[in-house]
């Protein structure tokens, strides 16, 4: 009895170390998307019903100056004004639940601009809930707190 249950402990270990590398490859790409300006790569990762919430924190790090919500149709415009050399993926954390996954990070971006302007914000810590629909994940909704320059 015991060794049935180690080796299904061990199952959920692997499939759980599975599903953060399947989350982390969609995250490296969703960030290559917006790199590249790939439109039809950013559609097949993220959903229709797609929303970024970002809090803005201010300079002490004690809350959000703001919070502001944007649809799908709305980010993938705006995300193609961005540009960076590299971005980087760190603090990496997944939690699931059968069909739906949460995954969390700090993400960096290195010589950002948003249009013709260098952004007040270098990263921002990411939780991003993705759904798993006819065998795929697909984001749904990004929460992210922007992290002001030190």
């Amino acid at each position: 009895m015991l060794l049935q249950l180690y080796t299904k402990s061990l199952d959920a270990q692997v499939s759980d170390n599975q599903l953060k590398q399947d989350l982390l490859k969609l995250e490296q790409a969703l960030v290559i998307g917006i790199k590249t300006h790939d439109t039809t790569a950013l559609k097949n990762i993220i959903a229709n019903e797609y929303q970024l919430s970002v809090a803005i924190l201010d300079d002490t790090l004690v809350g959000p100056k703001f919070l502001q919500a944007v649809r799908r149709e709305q980010w993938l415009p705006n995300c193609f004004q961005w540009s960076f050399d590299s971005a980087a993926l760190t603090q990496i954390s997944v939690s699931s639940w059968g069909e739906v996954a949460v995954f969390r990070s700090l993400q960096h971006f290195y010589n950002l601009m948003i249009g013709n302007s260098q952004p007040p914000f270098t990263g921002a810590l990411v939780t991003d809930l993705w759904l798993k629909r006819d065998k795929r994940w697909q984001l749904v909704t990004r929460l992210s707190e922007r992290l002001p320059k030190k």
